[in-house]
């Protein structure tokens, strides 16, 4: 009876029990992989949901000494929160050597690990690890669980107990231990809706192969291998995207959480300057850094804005006749970059007509990024007149700009050497390479004469015959 099938029937009963058998332990894979994803992911979240809505709380808190009534009803407050609500279905918060500073379950605060030594979730978190646990409702509870986490997984059902690090920049070492219940309920039925999307596309794949592609297997065959070639450039991409979100996602995170740390602190020390009893020196050096971080805020804010919008083309320069040297001089001065360096200036009194906020972010750019990625101790800013507009230089003193990078280095989230611990984000440059191109113009970096970098921006523009250069 077999002989009488034909060769394609024959290769299909042949070939059917082993490809079943392949898509099966290829399910399992995928379906391991999904729920390793989805774990990950719910880690990722929880650690950024602690460092972005609740750290900043604690920035002018001693965990060591214990919280105050009023320091936990803050705490309380922050985690009513509408955005954490349902995120988290307890947090305790450690301090360094095992004692719970803080529980939303209050009667735990004061509480300490058993024995008198931190767990090893808190140790580990201490050595700077994010440590999960899936906890689940029907397991018998350990030596370790105490009996509010034994009720809480009665009431609520599996958890995912995350140990993350408590570590503001400019700790050594971790302060502290974030330790968060997360709901896993709603994690595991998402696993479970990608499992079954999984089993449909891999047996209705099974169904089309014998149904329709295999009497023409030699062609399908080389359409397949293309496809593969596609999905494996498609995943290449993706992958890089998912690091370039990841990189960006922490600078920014850094970015936001230093000033606004910084922030939060002069704000709480200057609402409590009576009980402080703080001096006018005290209290305009807080006012001056409330005033600085702010500033730092508000430019990371107004580079994302400007990203996105000329990713939307919904920007155009508006050319209105500008004193050249009374921009620069404003723009040094708003980014007090002479506190910092030696700064040269060279800027005619000129009247060009280009769109002055654009060439006034221009120039702040390039000053913030002189001063994040060069170790030098001069800055030189000149603008040298054009017949047909104007060229822009920053030039500075440090290490230079590598000949391997000059052509990337006006990409977005492209960073360089930097010379403090904070990479930045990596969108300065890119801001000011697409406002120069709406005028027309284009940026550019150098080796400068002597050491050192010189970024040179080159502007198109009509002079005012009033202050018109002679060139």
């Amino acid at each position: 009876m077999f002989r009488s099938y034909s060769l394609l029937q024959k290769v299909a009963i042949v070939t059917i029990v082993p490809i079943v058998a392949l898509g099966l332990l290829l399910q399992r894979a995928i379906e391991r992989q999904v729920q390793e994803r989805a774990l990950s992911e719910t880690v990722r979240s929880a650690r950024l949901t602690a460092t972005l809505g609740i750290q900043p709380q604690l920035a002018t808190f001693d965990l060591q000494r214990g919280l105050t009534d009023r320091q936990v009803a803050q705490l309380d407050r922050a985690l009513s929160a509408p955005s954490l609500d349902g995120q988290i279905a307890r947090i305790k918060i450690w301090d360094a050597t095992g004692r719970i500073a803080y529980s939303d379950d209050h009667s735990l605060i004061g509480a300490g690990s058993s024995g008198g030594e931190p767990n090893e979730g808190v140790a580990a978190a201490l050595e700077g690890e994010t440590e999960p646990e899936l906890l689940r409702r029907d397991t018998p509870p350990d030596e370790d669980m105490d009996a509010g986490t034994a009720e809480l997984l009665r009431d609520r059902g599996d958890l995912l107990e995350v140990y993350a690090p408590l570590q503001f920049p400019t700790d050594a070492r971790p302060t502290g231990v974030f330790e968060i219940y997360i709901p896993y309920g709603p994690v595991e039925a998402q696993v479970a809706a990608d499992v079954r999307r999984i089993q449909l596309l891999l047996f209705g794949g099974l169904a089309v192969l014998y149904a329709v592609l295999l009497p023409i297997l030699a062609g399908a065959s080389r359409r397949l291998r293309r496809q593969a070639q596609v999905e494996r450039d498609a995943a290449d991409g993706l992958r890089k995207a998912d690091e370039m979100k990841n990189s960006f996602l922490t600078a920014v995170s850094h970015e936001l959480r230093t000033p606004l740390s910084a922030i939060l602190g002069c704000a709480v020390s200057l609402n409590q300057r009576n009980e402080l009893a703080l001096a006018d020196d005290d209290v305009d050096d807080l006012t001056g850094r409330l005033e600085s971080n702010a500033r730092k805020l508000n430019r990371l804010v107004s580079d994302l804005l400007d990203l996105d919008r000329l990713a939307q083309g919904v920007v155009e320069p508006r050319r209105v006749a500008t004193d050249i040297a009374e921009l620069v001089r404003t723009v040094v001065e708003d980014t007090r970059v002479a506190e910092q360096r030696v700064v040269h200036i060279d800027a005619p009194a000129l009247l060009i007509e280009v769109d002055g906020a654009k060439v006034e972010r221009i120039l702040e750019n390039l000053i913030v990024n002189s001063l994040r990625h060069s170790i030098g101790t001069d800055l030189w800013i000149a603008v040298v007149p054009r017949p047909e507009g104007m060229l822009m230089t920053v030039d500075d003193n440090g290490l230079g700009v590598p000949a391997g990078l000059r052509d990337r280095i006006f990409e977005p989230f492209t960073q360089g050497h930097s010379a403090s611990h904070a990479p930045g984000v990596g969108v300065g440059l890119s801001i000011v390479a697409n406002f120069a191109r709406l005028h027309g113009g284009r940026a550019w970096v150098e080796d400068r004469a002597g050491g050192g970098a010189s970024f040179r921006v080159f502007l198109p523009g009509a002079w005012v015959d009033a202050l018109a250069p002679s060139i």
